[in-house]
């Protein structure tokens, strides 16, 4: 099984952490016991607005680039694509 790393940069003055936590949180609860110990999720602290999202070091979200916040379901589509990708 390919191991999953997701990393979280997100704008702490601009008060993304709770969003940034929350998304975290749910992605430990949907992958957390199929990857067990080849999981990762980092949290980085960054600032100017920024919210982005990588998978196995690749970009699948960019708040300035969509001029949104992700949703749930939106990221787990790009690991499951990237995923089936490496499979």
């Amino acid at each position: 099984m390919p191991k999953l790393s997701i990393r979280i940069t997100y704008c702490q003055p601009c008060g993304h952490q709770p969003h940034a936590i929350q998304l975290a949180n749910q992605l430990l609860g949907d992958y957390g016991m199929r990857f067990n110990r080849d999981m990762e999720i980092v949290l980085v602290p960054v600032d100017k607005g920024e919210f982005d999202v990588f998978v196995n070091g690749e970009k699948v979200f960019s708040r300035y680039e969509a001029q949104r916040m992700p949703t749930v379901e939106e990221i787990k589509a790009a690991i499951e694509q990237r995923l089936a990708a490496v499979s």
